[in-house]
C-alpha cells in the first residue's frame, strides 16, 4: 500500500463537499494500518454557476485540478459529474462518491482493498 488519497471536505470530518464546488482538498496517506493528514491544498472551484450539474462543462477546466492533485491516486467526493469523473479518471486519478465520516470512508477504502485492485 500507501495510497495518496484527496477528499472534498470543509472540516476534515465529513466529506460532503461536490468536486466542481471544492475550494480545497484535503490530502492523506493511507496505509494498511490507518492514515494520516498530509496538507490541505487550495483551488478556485471549478464550478460556479447557479446550477452547474446543468451546465455543459468543458473538461479543461478540471486539468488544474488534475495538476494539483497529480500526486494523488484517488479522490473522494460527495458527487462529482460523469464529465468532470470522466476527465479526472483519464488523467490516472481513481474517484468515489461517499458522504459521510472521513475516519469510516478511509478505513472502508483501507479495509476493502479497492486501491490494490486494477482499474478498468
Amino acid at each position: 500500500m500507501p495510497h495518496r488519497v484527496a477528499l472534498t471536505t470543509r472540516d476534515g470530518k465529513v466529506v460532503q463537499e461536490h468536486f466542481g464546488h471544492a475550494d480545497a482538498f484535503h490530502i492523506v496517506d493511507l496505509t494498511d494500518d490507518g492514515y494520516s493528514y498530509v496538507e490541505s491544498r487550495l483551488i478556485e472551484p471549478r464550478c460556479t454557476g447557479e446550477y452547474p450539474d446543468q451546465q455543459p462543462h468543458d473538461s479543461s477546466r478540471f486539468a488544474p485540478v488534475v495538476e494539483l492533485l497529480s500526486d494523488c491516486d484517488a479522490v473522494v467526493t460527495a458527487q462529482i459529474g460523469p464529465g468532470a469523473s470522466d476527465y479526472v479518471i483519464s488523467h490516472g486519478l481513481r474517484v468515489f462518491e461517499a458522504r459521510g465520516f472521513v475516519d469510516e470512508i478511509l478505513q472502508e477504502i483501507i479495509n476493502s482493498k479497492i486501491l490494490e485492485q486494477p482499474t478498468g
